[in-house]
């Protein structure tokens, strides 16, 4: 593709006009490249971390290429997700922006497309098993790396090869397994898929897959749950961090993390 920049009017600009759209930016199928289109472009090449100089070289026309990419774009998080949360919250948009922020670590929701973001805690799954009437001490043999009594990260993987463990529990028991491992962006456990307003875990597995927006929601379902949106009502993010993050919020500054962010996203509205 040739390299293009404001005042192309080469057949291309077409081209690149059609990603533009397919991307969510709204430009004129005109073929000329105007200001509005640089102005795209631009925005693009924000969202993807390229300079934006608003030209369209070999960096630019590979992402708006990049169907990976576009496929995953799907999955992410909209305004209009931010401001449905806030309603049911009865927050400011700002508030709910800064939870994301400083709860998701500025990670997404998704390995992948169809793979929510998680984390198998084999200390949780002994427990659940037992919910099922399963002994862990009879199924531990060839599973040491899934199934423990006490927490440790030693077993950790991260990434998509949690998905491999994973499955290796789901061999045991699916509901356990699914209950054992933390989900989305805001990595809920799945044991509290009825806090959430799931009828069971796998209906909450379902909905975690499904898009950042669905995993805010279901974020907002857990805080309303636990009637804990009244500390981001009175920004009361001390009480907020203590029943979120528990008793290590204060040496992790999860608070302080928090005010500082709404801050920056109070002053960014304004």
């Amino acid at each position: 593709m040739k390299l293009l920049k404001r005042n192309s009017d080469e057949p291309d600009v077409l081209i690149l006009q059609k990603l533009l759209c397919k991307w969510g930016f709204t430009v004129e199928l005109s073929g000329f490249f105007n200001q509005k289109t640089e102005e795209a472009v631009c925005l693009f090449q924000r969202s993807q971390n390229l300079s934006p100089d608003g030209i369209v070289g070999n960096q630019t026309w590979n992402r708006l290429n990049d169907d990976g990419a576009l496929e995953l774009k799907a999955y992410k998080l909209s305004d209009s997700d931010f401001i449905n949360a806030a309603g049911q919250l009865h927050v400011e948009v700002a508030v709910v922006k800064a939870v994301q922020e400083v709860e998701t670590g500025g990670k997404g929701g998704f390995f992948k497309p169809g793979y929510p973001a998680i984390l198998f805690e084999g200390h949780i799954f002994w427990s659940q098993l037992k919910k099922q009437n399963i002994h862990p001490e009879d199924v531990i043999t060839n599973n040491e790396d899934i199934l423990y009594p006490k927490w440790t990260k030693h077993h950790y993987k991260g990434g998509l090869k949690e998905y491999e463990r994973l499955e290796q529990a789901k061999k045991i028991n699916r509901t356990a397994a699914y209950s054992s491992a933390s989900w989305g962006m805001f990595q809920i456990m799945g044991f509290n898929y009825a806090a959430c307003g799931c009828q069971d875990v796998v209906e909450f597995v379902e909905q975690m897959s499904q898009s950042e927006g669905k995993q805010l929601e279901l974020f907002v379902r857990f805080l309303q749950t636990n009637k804990w949106s009244q500390y981001l009502q009175s920004l009361n993010w001390t009480e907020f961090a203590r029943h979120y993050n528990g008793p290590g919020y204060a040496q992790n500054r999860y608070d302080e993390k928090l005010a500082a962010a709404y801050r920056k996203y109070a002053i960014q509205k304004d």
